[in-house]
């Protein structure tokens, strides 16, 4: 079983009640929760620690504590804008100390769900429930004074974490130019999602990716 759920490649098609489209963000899939030694951590899909994201694991604890309940953060971890600043602060960067990086969130489910392979809560209530828990922090101006241990008075977590803007397109069309937006400002793609689909850790088709290197498979639909 995959730690979450993955994108398989578009293929020209697009449900006929239309499907949510986010950017897909140039860095490293990036996963928060509990692990079984009780400390909460940022894991890589393939289970790898990414270090100096407490500014990141501190806004997720204030969101958790608003959910009541164990939860699990799925996003985009990235650093400089770009996946190789991402990646080289992933593997080498943060033994220099100190932290970087911001958290583009697009799921969250609750840990015990998780656990159990998945969540059946369609996926329109799921980013619902991310959006009001990432706002009621983020507006909350009493908790940005609040003084983060170790932190050098350093306040850059407020700014650390963020919801993955979504919109909707109803044809492949529409999603095809979506995605040429988005590589026309140097990003990477697009992902489509179906808003009644649940949350499984595998592979399938409720998420569909549109990048650069998948477009050959596609580009006749124009």
């Amino acid at each position: 079983m995959q730690l979450c759920q993955i994108a398989s490649d578009f293929r020209g098609r697009v449900l006929p009640h239309g499907m949510m489209l986010e950017q897909k963000i140039n860095g490293i899939r990036g996963l928060v929760f509990q692990g079984i030694d009780g400390i909460t951590r940022m894991f890589t899909r393939k289970g790898y620690f990414v270090e100096g994201t407490e500014h990141i694991l501190y806004f997720l604890a204030h969101m958790e504590r608003l959910a009541g309940e164990s939860m699990v953060w799925d996003g985009e971890f990235q650093v400089g804008g770009n996946r190789d600043a991402t990646k080289h602060w992933a593997d080498f960067g943060w033994k220099q100390g100190g932290e970087a990086g911001h958290f583009y969130l697009f799921d969250c489910l609750p840990l015990s769900s998780w656990k159990a392979g998945g969540d059946l809560t369609p996926l329109y209530e799921r980013k619902a429930r991310l959006q009001a828990l990432h706002t009621a922090v983020a507006e909350d101006d009493d908790l940005h004074w609040e003084y983060r241990p170790r932190s050098r008075g350093d306040d850059s977590w407020v700014r650390s974490v963020s919801v993955v803007p979504d919109t909707w397109v109803f044809n492949s069309e529409g999603a095809i130019s979506e995605a040429r937006r988005i590589w026309a400002e140097d990003g990477e793609g697009v992902i489509l999602k179906d808003v009644e689909a649940p949350y499984q850790r595998q592979r399938n088709g409720h998420f569909l990716k549109i990048t650069r290197e998948n477009a050959l498979r596609w580009i006749n639909l124009r």
